[in-house]
């Protein structure tokens, strides 16, 4: 398995972005588990337009070597289509039928029904929330890249209207521009565990591509780190924040 993903093939990014973290208990049925994910992924994203599942591997951080499932859907509307709030009365919602006839079928495939359930060789450490990306109308063609890089933000109380406005006036337009193949999506709990909560998306188009920009954790490539410290600096957030997180970097698990 390489960790290099052409950026051509990288997916368009999605107005709406669940993850949740799975670590292994026994990392000697780590190809069972991906073998059975992928199988069930590609049915998701085959039957479930608008809708697709990635698998994502820990490279760097406290998370190396531990998963991540991505799920992504094009707007939010779709998420809302595929995934109803049941209210009072109400025993199903749009959708709820289609997408319990490919639960159904990921069951008879694979004997688990990947989107809630975890083998036992597995601990499911988180249950999906859902992120709708800020400022998504302003993103020039943004993909989720084959590298990504994840940190759960914690901002200050009462700082969240500016923290978002500096988020979409400054840090997503800044680093579109500047740093060709590497990009910040800011993201807001929309439902689940840290609805209306925060976190950071750095979307790189390759691991090549990340490695380019940081040869190793915390170092940052010498012929590009004046242009790196000027676009950091500009961008620097912490300011709004309660403490300063670190990042896990993932890469997409062909």
């Amino acid at each position: 398995m390489t960790q290099a993903q052409s950026y051509k093939k990288n997916p368009v990014l999605g107005e709406v972005i669940a993850y949740r973290t799975v670590d292994l208990i026994s990392h000697a049925k780590e190809s069972k588990y991906i073998r059975q994910t992928k199988i069930a992924n590609n049915i998701w994203n085959t039957k479930l337009p608008g809708s697709s599942q990635t698998l994502y591997k820990g490279d760097r951080g406290e998370r190396a070597g531990q998963f991540c499932g991505i799920w992504m859907f094009e707007s939010i509307e779709k998420r809302d289509y595929y995934f109803p709030l049941i209210n009072e009365g109400d025993e199903h919602g749009t959708g709820i039928e289609k997408f319990m006839a490919v639960a159904a079928l990921v069951n008879k495939r694979i004997g688990n029904v990947n989107y809630t359930y975890v083998p036992d060789e597995f601990k499911e450490t988180g249950v999906y929330t859902d992120y709708f990306v800020l400022g998504y109308d302003q993103l020039e063609n943004p993909t989720l890249g084959g590298l990504i890089a994840i940190r759960d933000v914690d901002v200050k109380s009462g700082m969240e209207a500016e923290y978002e406005e500096f988020c979409q006036n400054t840090i997503v337009p800044t680093w579109q521009k500047q740093l060709p193949g590497m990009e910040i999506y800011i993201l807001k709990g929309d439902r689940g565990l840290r609805k209306e909560k925060y976190a950071q998306l750095m979307s790189f188009e390759s691991a090549e591509k990340r490695d380019y920009y940081f040869p190793l954790p915390d170092s940052v490539n010498a012929e590009i780190v004046d242009e790196y410290l000027e676009v950091f600096e500009k961008t620097n957030a912490n300011a709004y924040l309660n403490e300063i997180p670190s990042y896990t970097d993932y890469f997409r698990v062909k």
